[in-house]
Formats: C-alpha cells, structure tokens, sequence
C-alpha cells in the first residue's frame, strides 16, 4: 500500500480508516520496520509488547481473526494534537455487533501514536481489556 500523507495527523487518520476492514497487512503498512506495539494493560496470554512490523501483523492477524461472528461496522477516532508535532493522542469508538448483541457504539481504546519520517513508529494501546474479555468468553461459548 502507498501512502499519500501530508502531515502526521493525515497518517494517523489514514491508519484508523483501514480498521474496519481487520486487515494487518494493510494497517501496519503505516508502520516503521522497526515499530513498537504496546498494549499497557494486561490481557492474559497475550503480550504487552511486541516489536517490529511483521511481528504486529502477525499478532494483529491472529488476533483479528479469533474473533468471528463479530462485525466492526465503523470507526470514529477523535485525534488529539500534543505540544510534540509527532506524537498524537486518540480516543477510539467504534460501531460493532458481538455475537448475540445487538449493534452499539462503544469507546473501544485510548491510544498514543508517534509518527516519525511518516510512519507510526509507536502505537500504545489503552484498550477495554475487560471487553476484550467478555467478548472472547462469548465467542468461545
């Protein structure tokens, strides 16, 4: 994928867009070589830090396709500017039905972004861990 951005905030609106469609490939084309995924918050049997970006896609790839029967419809990130022109805050929401729910927007993850030389070189994600939880004991049934 070639992207066409002109600042960091296009790239960081640029990647929430590919989201709804769960395609690593296509969201970590936004991502540095040697990029850093993290996700603060503890989800057991999953890591908090994983580095470099085949390693995201792959993580992502797994990740996103353990979840079926959810459907992501839609994304609404609100992008915070910060006193670094490279670092970005998001607050994420997104528009999902879960298996046996009915659809709702729900605010899914706080987010910190670097983008440097025009790629995300850190993604830290503050997700709903307990979500992420509900959802998997759901979807295993």
């Amino acid at each position: 994928m070639t992207t066409s951005v002109e600042t960091p905030r296009d790239l960081v609106e640029q990647l929430f867009q590919s989201l709804p469609s769960r395609d690593a490939d296509r969201f970590v084309s936004l991502f540095d070589p040697d990029a850093v995924f993290e996700i603060p918050f503890l989800i057991p049997g999953e890591p908090t830090r994983i580095e470099g970006r085949d390693a995201i896609r792959e993580y992502l790839a797994s990740r996103w396709s353990g979840m079926p029967g959810l459907e992501l419809h839609g994304i609404r990130p609100v992008v915070h500017e910060t006193g670094d022109p490279e670092l970005f805050i998001t607050e994420v929401d997104i528009d999902i039905t879960r298996p046996g729910q009915p659809r709702a927007w729900v605010r899914s993850s706080v987010n910190v972004i670097r983008v440097r030389n025009g790629l995300v070189t850190l993604f830290r994600d503050y997700m709903d861990t307990g979500r992420i939880l509900t959802m998997r004991q759901a979807l295993q049934g």
